[in-house]
Order: structure tokens, then sequence, then C-alpha cells
């Protein structure tokens, strides 16, 4: 039985404490709504999780079409693997972008061990280095959150409650995305690579992309957009939209407006398919209730929209 907002913030205790408290990390997600940290992930794990999607795309697609895993609604995904087209409002606003996305979750992890046994091999090595790599950016996040205790007091047992004595084992509402993005030609006006959004999630850790385009705005949909590249060994934390409902509008870590941009080349350039790693972390234990018009306020009143 999950717990309202209400009891979570009473049996949490939830408060903030004040500035003066405030490590390095907090300082930076309450100013500029994005942190920037150690990514001790070498590119060459991403490029071998990415080589190994690619590959089966193309030569196991039946497979991948069998991952697809209810989990939990909560959070507006479910694990597994999905193919995504673009979408436009009949106004020309792009509400979903051209895409193949591949979940990695926990509860769906012990039905995939189980039901992929046999499958090919190319298969399972692409599921292997999925976990591990998922397990790995979970444990920087549980890790970071030690430096936002001062502030959020008990803010670890919120998103990984009752871990301490099993510091390897994850709950089951984080979620790995690893994405890509269709290529498209440089004179395609048809909006962003990623529309502009908040995150459902409470946390967000922008792992690894291996293009430019990333951006976020402090100050929300007005706001100006700062790019964020992603460099060598490191990664970006931030806040999704369920933080907020737990904190109040009012917390000092707010969610960050954001998405990705398409790149300016030469006219007629092809701009190939950018990935992107990014892994959410969710209160497992709580329903925070984040409708569409919190995450997409340009798009309140469409149902079935739910973005991470």
């Amino acid at each position: 039985m999950f717990q309202s907002v209400r009891e979570a913030r009473q049996s949490y205790k939830l408060s903030e404490r004040g500035d003066m408290f405030a490590s390095e990390l907090d300082k930076q997600l309450a100013e500029n709504r994005i942190a920037s940290i150690q990514m001790p992930i070498g590119e060459t794990d991403f490029a071998q999780l990415i080589d190994a999607y690619k590959v089966c795309i193309a030569e196991a697609p039946e497979f991948l079409a069998q991952t697809s895993h209810r989990v939990d609604a909560r959070f507006g995904s479910d694990a597994g693997y999905e193919r995504k087209e673009r979408k436009l409002r009949p106004d020309g606003t792009q509400i979903q972008d051209p895409k193949h996305l591949m979940h990695f979750n926990g509860y769906a992890r012990k039905r995939w061990n189980d039901e992929f046994i046999n499958s090919p091999r190319i298969f399972r090595d692409f599921l292997s280095v999925g976990h591990e790599i998922h397990d790995a950016l979970a444990n920087i996040v549980k890790n970071s959150l030690v430096d936002l205790e001062e502030t959020h007091p008990n803010i670890g047992n919120v998103y990984f409650p009752g871990r301490s004595d099993t510091p390897n084992l994850l709950p089951n509402d984080t979620y790995m995305r690893l994405i890509e993005y269709d290529a498209y030609e440089s004179d395609d006006s048809l909006g962003e690579v990623a529309k502009p959004h908040y995150d459902i999630s409470g946390f967000s850790l922008q792992a690894y992309a291996d293009s430019p385009g990333f951006w976020g705005a402090k100050d929300g949909p007005s706001g100006n957009r700062e790019y964020h590249n992603t460099a060598l060994n490191e990664a970006y934390l931030f806040m999704g939209y369920s933080h907020k409902k737990l904190y109040g509008k009012n917390t000092r870590l707010q969610p960050l407006w954001h998405g990705v941009d398409r790149l300016i080349l030469p006219s007629g350039s092809i701009v190939p398919t950018r990935h992107a790693v990014i892994l959410f972390v969710n209160p497992p234990l709580i329903d925070v209730r984040v409708r569409p018009k919190d995450t997409l306020p340009y798009m309140a009143g469409i149902d079935g929209v739910a973005t991470y």
C-alpha cells in the first residue's frame, strides 16, 4: 500500500534546513537546479551498451519487443523496449519525438533473467551490460544523497528505503533509460529532438550523451536555456516534479525545465542518431500523483501524456 504525500511527510519527518548547512551539491541544485557530479563509469562502458542496443534493434527486434513489462503507472513508464513515432498537434506543436526507448528496472530484470535464458547471445549480452550500468548509476545517486542529508534529513530513506544493510540491493522504482533519437535532416523544422518538460521522477541523472543539445532552464519555461554538454567523467543530477510534490512548492531544490535541441548544421546535412543514458529515481513507497499539467504545462488537458 502506497503512502500519500501527506502521510509520507509525517512518517519520514520531511523537512528542509537553512542553507548554512548546505553542501556543494545542495548549493548547485538550489542555485542552478542542476549539478555536475563525478561519473566513475567510463565512456567505453556506455559505448558498449549503445553498440549492443543498435545490434539488437537491427538483428533481434522480436526479442526487444518481448521485454515490455508493466511495472508502475505512478511514474509514467513501463520497463522494456518501445518504439515511438513523431506526433504533432493540429497547431503543429510536436508532442512526441521519434525514438527507440529501453527502460531497465528491477522488477523486469527478474522476469527477463528467466524468460530470455535461451535467447541469442547478442541479446543476453545487451541485457547484462544494461543491468550492470543500471546498478552502478543507482548507487551513484544513492551515494550523492548523503550530501543532501544536512539540509534534507532522511532524504536517503525516501528514495532508497530500508537499504542501509544491503547497499547493492536497489529499489524497484529506479529506471535506467537508454534512448536512441532518430537521425534527421538539418533543414527539418518539426520541433526539438526532445520536447521541453519537467521529469516525473524525484531525481534524474543525465549520465551520458554522445552529442550536444541537452539544455536546462533554471527559471522554468520562460527562462534562458543553458546547455550542458556531457564531458568525460561527468554527469548531471537534477530534480523531477515528484520531489517538489513531496517537499512543497517552495522547496529549495526545484525541478529542472529541460529538453534537447536540434543541432544547427549546414543546409542539407544529415544529423546522425543521438544516444543518451538517463537514470530516474522515484520514491518507491509513495504515491506522489504527478499530473501531465505538472510536467508539461503547455499541454494541460491532454490525456495520456507523461514523460520523464
